[in-house]
């Protein structure tokens, strides 16, 4: 079984936490390729990247990403691929899951994920599925991103269609993939600063439904990481030199 990463961004993100989660990409997966989409800008990578950067152009929004994504994935050859995208900070045992292992017509889900406010470096985790820590068998996901990718040109996004793939069985969803969890290690870390695609919630009082704020913790750290409140660009620095994951 290989592994694969297809990484996507729309280049418009700051180049401190920019460089910082491209750094820990290739410190954290090493021998793994990767598909590098970028969007109007081509974006660098630091020694030791492999694969070759592909750039689209066009408008920010759902449809890009999902464009972005599909043209990741089929430029890799892997058995598997993992989703990861431009301001998630990976730790090394995330890429250690294996799917076909598992399911292979199914896609999985790292439930293990700290969101880590940019301004303060305030932490927060709870159980949650994202595309950002998704991974399943590529081919599969080429499938289902197809089909995406198709449904939005033709009628537009919708809120209920929703990002993530095989997480429910509304009428408005892609197709019928199943999804299931894991959780590594350690956890992740969501870097919430002010251009997140999706919104950020701090509170559980901003959940509509409670059930999505099971696990929830606060904290001034991350498990693996080290102290992220009140330091965050420092915090920043530590990981671009390799020095605080676990």
């Amino acid at each position: 079984m290989t592994k694969g990463i297809c990484y996507y961004t729309d280049a418009q993100l700051s180049e401190s936490i920019a460089w910082a989660v491209r750094e820990q990409i290739v410190r954290a997966a090493p021998r793994l390729p990767i598909a590098s989409v970028s969007l109007n800008h081509w974006v660098t990578w630091p020694v030791g990247a492999t694969g070759q950067p592909l750039m689209l152009t066009g408008m920010r929004g759902p449809l890009m990403m999902f464009r972005q994504i599909l043209a990741g994935l089929e430029a890799l050859t892997t058995d598997v691929a993992f989703l990861c995208e431009h301001d998630v900070l990976y730790h090394p045992s995330h890429f250690e899951f294996e799917p076909l292992k598992r399911e292979p017509e199914m896609v999985f889900y790292n439930e293990y994920v700290y969101k880590v406010r940019a301004s303060d470096g305030h932490a927060v985790t709870y159980w949650c599925n994202q595309g950002s820590g998704l991974c399943a068998d590529r081919r599969l996901l080429i499938e289902h991103y197809l089909k995406r990718v198709a449904i939005v040109e033709s009628k537009g996004y919708s809120n209920a269609m929703g990002y993530e793939p095989g997480t429910h069985g509304r009428r408005e969803r892609v197709d019928d993939l199943a999804c299931a969890t894991w959780r590594s290690a350690f956890p992740n870390i969501d870097i919430r600063h002010d251009s997140n695609l999706s919104p950020s919630r701090w509170r559980k009082d901003q959940f509509r439904d409670q059930r999505y704020t099971k696990g929830w913790v606060e904290g001034d750290s991350v498990p693996g990481w080290g102290v992220t409140a009140g330091r965050f660009p420092e915090f920043l620095a530590d990981v671009v030199r390799g020095e605080v994951v676990a």
